[in-house]
């Protein structure tokens, strides 16, 4: 019986010091994820040159393909030629920078004739990265490489409304899209307005140029109305394009502290 006792106190006492180092062992790792989470919240608050801007500008895709279906089809061919509107930023580590873009193309319409009209829009995102090749009195200049995602959407609708009247008219529509990896060679040209070099541009306006082409590396089966088709034709939003931007320096850094 004595026996049987100190074999229960002893298993009781292992058991305890199992729980303990566990329980240290979770303890320690808690605090070493929190020392790291730290660390890199220091990483990100230390004063960069930053900024937040909108984007406006033109593209220019190579729809080619495209327009010779849509001829065969006795479709309306659709345009090359978009306006675009987006928001982006940009932060510069020494001399590398990262940037940020979204970009949406205001959806142009071809009315015509025929049974049918036809209009394209398009939106994309960029994550880009550059070498700061020249840095002076708030010019700043660099080439830039990227990759991102772009989505092409197309509507055929029928082409049977003439007036307001005819609002009580069924009309036969279609919206199909396609996804596509897309490829981004460019430069950009930023210029803070009075720029503090130890302050790092912040709250400084902001005034950018951005040139170069995005390349469709890849592309993804049409959608017909949520359909998956895989006869469609080939077609991204490859092109040359120019935009302008505008912001404020420090914007992305008052986003990064606020969000940790």
């Amino acid at each position: 019986m004595f026996n049987a006792d100190r074999k229960k106190l002893f298993l009781i006492v292992i058991g305890l010091l199992i729980l303990f180092f566990n329980a240290a062992a979770v303890l320690a790792q808690e605090e070493e994820n929190k020392n790291e989470f730290e660390d890199f919240a220091k990483f990100l608050k230390i004063k960069r040159v930053n900024a937040g801007y909108i984007i406006f500008g033109r593209n220019m895709f190579n729809f080619g393909r495209l327009n010779s279906y849509l001829t065969s089809g006795d479709f309306p061919t659709v345009p090359e030629n978009y306006f675009s509107l987006g928001i982006g930023g940009h932060l510069i580590f020494d001399k590398l920078v990262i940037a940020l873009e979204i970009n949406h193309s205001l959806g142009r319409s071809h009315v015509s004739t025929k049974k049918y009209n036809t209009s394209v829009s398009s939106k994309y995102f960029l994550v880009n990265t550059g070498y700061l090749m020249y840095s002076k009195k708030g010019l700043m200049m660099y080439p830039l490489l990227g990759v991102g995602l772009g989505r092409l959407s197309l509507r055929v609708s029928e082409n049977n409304t003439h007036s307001f009247q005819d609002i009580v008219i069924f009309q036969g529509r279609s919206d199909a899209y396609t996804r596509s990896l897309l490829l981004n060679m460019g430069i950009g040209v930023d210029y803070f307005f009075r720029y503090n070099k130890a302050k790092k541009g912040k709250n400084c306006l902001l005034f950018g140029l951005r040139a170069g082409c995005i390349v469709s590396a890849s592309k993804w089966d049409w959608r017909v109305n949520g359909i998956r088709v895989g006869d469609g034709p080939t077609a991204g939003l490859t092109g040359p394009y120019i935009r302008l931007t505008f912001g404020l320096g420090g914007l992305v850094e008052k986003l990064i502290s606020k969000a940790i």
